[in-house]
């Protein structure tokens, strides 16, 4: 699969990746800050997100795992710090127990390690059915007021302008195959006590998505983790 990424600085290899339904241009505010710290940082899009190809109609979260398993060999990284928001955190705990040996530590961001209830999944079976319908639309209309926090709405109005913008731009096959495999995805909680690596969990307190519950979770059950909450913000 060939996978559209970006690259930046040197140093210690870090592997973002982006939530749904965005693509690598949601991580540009933290490329400086990062490179300063000498970090080698890479921004890959997963399929049928940016400027990747859609592969399938439903796209698992090890499919996308195992994409940045070989984009690492591409890049000749033996280890890397990986990470993740949302359905990036989803494809990371899937990386972690395909390829284990590829961390140096994690990063799980406003995430969660539970495969979906049967509400939720059916509720993404009834968004695909929006979409067929709508487009893009049908998914800005129904997420898109719950992933930022009232101080956010208040505060940065431009921020959702620009989600709105990017939200449009993602292929909406490319969403409907994400839906479809985030529905069938694994529950990794069991494998939570196994995560070896550093672990760093950051949460925003008024996330109503993922919620401070799941969070501890992951703290409580993460060997070698710490759990940072960002206060006033969502997921």
């Amino acid at each position: 699969m060939k996978v559209a990424f970006e690259k930046y600085g040197k140093g210690m290899p870090i592997v973002l990746l982006h939530a749904f339904p965005l693509s690598r241009k949601m991580w540009k505010q933290q490329i400086n800050v990062l490179v300063e710290s000498d970090c080698y940082v890479i921004l890959p899009d997963f399929r049928g997100f940016g400027e990747t190809q859609i592969a399938s109609d439903k796209t698992t979260m090890e499919d996308l795992a195992n994409d940045i398993r070989e984009l690492l060999d591409h890049l000749e990284i033996e280890k890397a710090i990986i990470g993740g928001l949302s359905m990036g955190g989803y494809v990371t705990l899937n990386l972690y127990r395909l390829h284990p040996e590829k961390f140096a530590a994690m990063i799980l961001a406003d995430t969660s390690s539970l495969a979906d209830t049967e509400e939720k999944r059916l509720g993404r079976f009834s968004l695909i059915e929006k979409t067929l319908t709508h487009g893009m639309n049908a998914i800005i209309e129904e997420m898109l007021p719950h992933l930022t926090s009232d101080y956010t709405k208040a505060c940065n109005p431009d921020l959702i302008k620009q989600l709105e913008k990017e939200f449009l731009q993602t292929d909406p096959e490319g969403a409907i195959a994400a839906l479809r495999g985030m529905a069938e995805r694994l529950d990794h909680t069991d494998m939570l006590p196994e995560i070896s690596v550093p672990t760093l969990l950051i949460f925003g307190r008024e996330d109503k998505v993922t919620n401070l519950d799941g969070a501890r979770l992951l703290n409580n059950k993460i060997p070698n983790s710490k759990l940072e909450i960002i206060e006033d913000i969502g997921h």
